[in-house]
């Protein structure tokens, strides 16, 4: 059946194929967006949890602990130039303890822990008679925090 409209002949059974054609189109072009956007999602590298993501080289670290102490201590450059090698190596002390005891978290602590302590002693050394009352305090703050986090972890792992 045809219909005239305005003098154009339309073919009344051809406007739901029409419809229908469209429809699908439109469902086409929304799969395949969806498609692309899952598949970018997929393709992000996955965020680590802290602690557990790549670990900053020891030569990084030790610039970063370096200039931390440069600006809270108010260190010389002579200062500066003796403690720079003293964290490094103790950097590196810390990533070989944590390379060689990777089973035993127990002994690694203990290990790194002894580590730390011959380094601070080490730094404490260089440093003025203020410095050092400085720099015990630091370290007083930083081991509250550290026991802070720690009795936070014990107490979710309790809730688990």
């Amino acid at each position: 059946m045809k219909t005239n409209i305005n003098s154009t002949s339309v073919d009344a059974s051809a406007a739901p194929a029409q419809t229908l054609r469209h429809t699908l189109s439109a469902a086409v072009l929304v799969l395949t967006g969806l498609v692309l956007i899952a598949t970018s999602l997929l393709a992000q590298p996955p965020v680590p949890p802290p602690g557990k993501g790549p670990r900053i080289a020891p030569e990084k670290m030790a610039e970063r602990r370096t200039n931390h102490l440069k600006k809270a201590l108010k260190l010389t450059d002579e200062q500066v130039s003796k403690i720079q090698p003293i964290i490094l190596n103790g950097a590196q002390q810390g990533r070989k303890i944590t390379e060689e005891k990777k089973g035993d978290r127990k002994a690694a602590a203990e290990a790194m822990k002894t580590a730390m302590e011959t380094t601070d002693k080490e730094i404490s050394a260089v440093l003025t008679a203020d410095q050092q009352k400085k720099f015990e305090e630091m370290r007083g703050k930083m081991k509250a925090k550290m026991e802070a986090r720690m009795s936070h972890r014990k107490e979710r792992k309790a809730d688990k």
